[in-house]
């Protein structure tokens, strides 16, 4: 583990670019996959089952990471994650039937189960306990750069150039991050077999971070998987803004959310973050001018720049080193199946309703989520 003094190690560093490119073709794949999928001719559930299949993929995954462990160390794991999302991205363009696309798509997930765990795990053991909220904020900048980046690229290569040529820039992207992975150096650990606690008695342990990442997924899911299909079906350009802006702040925020969770708990964190999110979803139910969507934008950025790595570093803190692996799995999970079921579910209130009445339906999930945090984050770490 790292010193106090400093977690910018070789191994810190190499971690923060590989995890920032694979982020990085995540994050060009949220906007631009679902406009691909309405090229193709898919339903609005459709396309939400395609983006959200991942997701389930990944949280089956996980549900292995301590024991993947026994077999094979960290860099070995992250290196099967990133070359899982290559050989997807890889077939995307080439094989387009509806069932053919989730085959891949559940392929991509495996990468993404992976890659997500171990990335985190992989930067947490470099850093020591007293800074590790502050460590994972750092950590995190390394995936909202990248997403600041990954819509400047994605969206304007698709929609200008060709969807081939999109798939062609994520498949550079990973063979850069893949290169980078080859030089980290494994840390040699000793893999005990403690007595796991009673599945009842994790979920206590874990509950209040589990719902509160949950909702953040079912939130998240909806904005990311839609709002570029909403804008354009009103007429407002400029949806590449929207997730710069939002990505920019998150980057700006996340430093500063480290240190104030290690000083002060998650409570102080999340409330105004959750606040933000309000204001972001009630601006996109009003959305008829750019300037909405920046705003907008700008507000969501605030919320998930603070609200994802404050309960991550709140779950990475209660769970200790021994449990890191399987706490970290069970924190995706929720997050990833509120992701999975909200894009597909919100697809079907699309389907039977419409865009804006999806959005409605969001900001009303989101008051929910401010009783959550009111209930559950007074509690300090």
């Amino acid at each position: 583990m790292a010193s106090s003094r400093t977690f910018w190690t070789k191994n810190f560093m190499l971690l923060f670019g590989g995890n920032a490119l694979l982020f990085m073709v995540y994050n060009m794949q949220v906007p631009v996959l679902p406009l691909y999928g309405k090229s193709l001719g898919l339903s609005a559930s459709q396309i939400g089952l395609f983006v959200g299949t991942i997701m389930f993929a990944a949280m089956v995954v996980r549900l292995f990471s301590g024991r993947l462990l026994q077999y094979f160390n960290k860099k070995t794991l992250l290196i099967t994650a990133v070359l899982l999302y290559l050989a997807a991205s890889i077939c995307y363009p080439l094989f387009t039937p509806f069932l053919v696309l989730i085959t891949f798509r559940l392929l991509n997930g495996i990468g993404h189960g992976l890659g997500t765990t171990y990335f985190a795990t992989a930067a947490a053991d470099e850093l020591s306990l007293s800074r590790l909220g502050e460590g994972m904020g750092y950590f995190g900048v390394s995936s909202m750069l990248t997403a600041s980046l990954a819509p400047l690229i994605a969206l304007p290569i698709a929609q200008k150039l060709s969807f081939n040529a999109f798939f062609a820039a994520c498949i550079i992207i990973l063979l850069i991050a893949l290169s980078l992975l080859v030089f980290i150096t494994p840390h040699t650990k000793t893999v005990t077999t403690k007595k796991q606690p009673k599945i009842s008695g994790w979920w206590r342990t874990f509950l209040p971070q589990s719902l509160l990442i949950f909702f953040l997924g079912l939130v998240m899911s909806g904005v990311l998987s839609y709002v570029a299909l909403f804008a354009e079906l009103r007429h407002v350009h400029g949806t590449v803004w929207f997730f710069f802006t939002a990505a920019i702040v998150g980057v700006a925020l996340r430093p500063v959310v480290g240190n104030l969770f290690d000083q002060r708990g998650p409570f102080f964190v999340l409330l105004p973050s959750v606040l933000c999110l309000i204001i972001s979803l009630g601006l996109l139910c009003m959305l008829h001018e750019q300037w909405q969507l920046i705003l907008a934008g700008f507000f969501f950025g605030a919320a998930d720049g603070a609200i994802f790595p404050t309960v991550q570093s709140w779950v990475l803190k209660t769970a200790g080193n021994s449990q890191r692996e399987s706490a970290t799995g069970l924190f995706l999970n929720c997050y990833d199946f509120g992701m999975g079921i909200g894009a597909y579910l919100l697809g079907k209130v699309i389907d039977l309703t419409s865009y804006a009445a999806m959005f409605q339906t969001l900001l009303g999930l989101t008051g929910c989520y401010l009783i959550l945090t009111l209930y559950y984050a007074r509690r300090k770490v």
